[in-house]
């Protein structure tokens, strides 16, 4: 008997149904490990897939590789974007507007607002626009797209299994963690970015799985693709510690930059009321425009940070091509175009920095650091500054130059031109908050907040209640209090109105007739028991957060809800002093 109810409970515990509720608490490290993996796997393998297929269509059609058009004759250097765009005009003409919302700033959004879960339309949409943007030469990088693919697809599977919601919003967080890796052969990046951009907190069991999603989704990405750096500077240290006042003039110089870069796409952003083909045909001119005269300015540029390293490109040439880049990534990004930016913006900054290291060279006689020291830092300014995300920067430039030396005067410029963008554009610092602010959407998030959107509901829901009909025989009745039931949970009509009563008022009702000598109902109306507790109880899924219980309590001025599992059944009962106990 003994060896039976042990083989029942090890069983029950291999449930898909105990894995869901053990996902609710704030404590199942060993389960949302597992879901790291597992995302981790799913987005390295759409990575791999994404990757392969711009390289093949990028050279059936263009007979190029990806980021190489200078390589292009003139013709079809103009005519690509052009083309491109028109192509993705097509396709936002074709798409309901909701399927049309696009990379981070989209999973921002949908983590913030709607628990993580990421429609698959959008996803199959940005993976076949961002084939077409990055291929036809407009001013992208594949960061963005490969964040929305892995937090699609680790949404999903979540939404899939019916998993709770505050374990879906994790694997948003695991998912664009592992595009990053795997894309840019940056796992640790990845996290910081996943924390630091998109989840907007650090947890110890955040972290655990967003490291797992990322190391694996980055191995199987260097283990199918290889693992080739995109820079090719040599390590370099500080020349002296009398330049840190040069590096940060130099932060705050490319801070300034990051400050017009957002104003200028916010100034954009105000446009996306015009027709579609023509605000993408005006971003794919401008680039066939840039592309006839400098086709270097096409994809996402990372050559001409190479070219900068060498200091043999000029403070002019470096200043003309780094505006030129500002602009035409701006406008191509504020027309609503769907590209990734992270990569472009790194690239300006790259080579902004590298000017202010020929400026610091002119100043000091000669006497300074390399420049490749100086473009470097340079783009981590730039990306901090844009994503206010000087972590993500610093970690970025770290494992994209394998330059450990760069970390100290990184930081001083990384905080510089943070500080500076902060300052110039107090109430919207970073591009993507800015968009969606411009979309009518706060992301504000109170700390008390993120503690109830991080478990779920079924980790303070009560099961001490019974399920009845508002008419019960008075032999049902004692029978259910024998059970000792906390609560009954009452269905009083055909519609989902149920009622929460103690049962102790039940007892005591019943008690107080037989103390009065009152014959025995028949029939007990539980709509008649005398109580001052009775509340009345709304629906919510087993899959919802605290936060939603709390925001549902708030807004449908409801005083308890029930939970139902994937089934429809009722497992649960939830009291706004459950809440109010778990984070006090």
């Amino acid at each position: 008997m003994a060896n039976n109810l042990f083989r029942k409970a090890f069983l029950q515990r291999l449930t898909l149904q105990h894995f869901r509720e053990r996902l609710a608490h704030l404590d199942a490290l060993p389960q949302l490990a597992l879901l790291g993996l597992i995302s981790g796997i799913a987005t390295g393998g759409v990575m791999v897939i994404f990757i392969i297929s711009l390289k093949g269509l990028t050279e059936l059609f263009l007979g190029i590789e990806p980021e190489n058009h200078e390589a292009l004759d003139l013709t079809t250097r103009v005519l690509a974007p052009i083309i491109g765009c028109l192509l993705l005009a097509l396709i936002f003409r074709l798409s309901k507007k909701r399927w049309r919302a696009s990379g981070v700033g989209h999973v921002i959004e949908r983590f913030t607002f709607n628990q993580g879960h990421m429609p698959w339309p959008n996803a199959i949409g940005q993976f076949f626009n961002a084939i077409i943007a990055l291929g036809s030469g407009l001013s992208a990088g594949r960061e963005g797209p490969a964040v929305h693919m892995g937090a699609s697809i680790s949404s999903l599977m979540g939404v899939h299994l019916k998993l709770p919601n505050n374990s879906i919003r994790l694997l948003v967080g695991c998912g664009s963690a592992a595009a990053i890796g795997a894309s840019f052969n940056t796992p640790i990046a990845g996290v910081i970015f996943a924390m630091e951009v998109i989840m907007a907190e650090y947890t110890l069991v955040g972290f655990t799985p967003i490291i797992l999603a990322s190391v694996t989704g980055t191995a199987l990405s260097q283990w199918l693709l290889g693992g080739e750096s995109l820079f090719n500077a040599t390590p370099q240290a500080l020349y002296t510690l009398a330049e840190l006042p040069w590096v940060s003039a130099s932060g705050i110089i490319v801070g300034v930059f990051a400050a017009i870069f957002i104003s200028y796409s916010g100034l954009l952003f105000r446009t996306h009321h015009w027709p579609v083909e023509i605000r993408f045909l005006l971003a794919g001119l401008l680039t066939a425009a840039f592309a006839a005269l400098l086709p270097s300015l096409m994809g996402s540029g990372f050559d001409l940070v190479n070219l900068s390293f060498s200091g043999d490109l000029g403070l002019g040439l470096l200043l003309f091509l780094a505006i030129c880049k500002l602009l035409l990534t701006a406008t191509t990004f504020g027309l609503g175009v769907p590209i990734g930016i992270i990569g472009p913006i790194m690239v300006i900054g790259g080579l902004f920095g590298a000017a202010t290291g020929h400026i610091g060279a002119f100043l000091a006689g000669g006497q300074v650091s390399d420049i490749s020291i100086y473009a470097m830092i340079g783009m981590a300014s730039m990306m901090a500054a844009c994503l206010q995300a000087p972590l993500a920067a610093l970690m970025a430039l770290m494992e994209l130059t394998a330059n450990p030396h760069i970390i100290m005067p990184g930081m001083l410029a990384v905080v510089s031109a943070t500080l500076t963008s902060r300052y110039l554009l107090p109430d919207h610092p970073s591009i993507f908050q800015y968009a969606l602010e411009l979309k009518g959407l706060k992301l504000h998030d109170p700390a008390l907040s993120q503690i109830l959107s991080r478990t779920g509901i079924s980790a303070v829901m009560s099961r001490d209640f019974k399920r009845c009909t508002n008419i019960l025989n008075t032999g049902l009745a004692k029978t259910i209090l024998a059970a000792k039931p906390r609560w009954l949970l009452i269905h009083e009509d055909d519609n989902d109105h149920f009622v929460l009563l103690p049962t102790a008022d039940l007892a005591n009702y019943l008690y107080l007739r037989e103390q009065e000598g009152k014959e025995e109902l028949a029939q007990i109306r539980l709509n008649e028991v005398p109580s001052e507790d009775r509340i009345s109880a709304s629906p919510l899924p087993q899959t919802a957060t605290l936060a939603e219980a709390q925001t549902r309590v708030a807004d449908m001025r409801t005083d308890a809800l029930y939970i139902t599992g994937p089934n429809g059944e009722v497992v649960g009962i939830v009291t706004p002093e459950m809440i109010e106990s778990f984070y006090r």
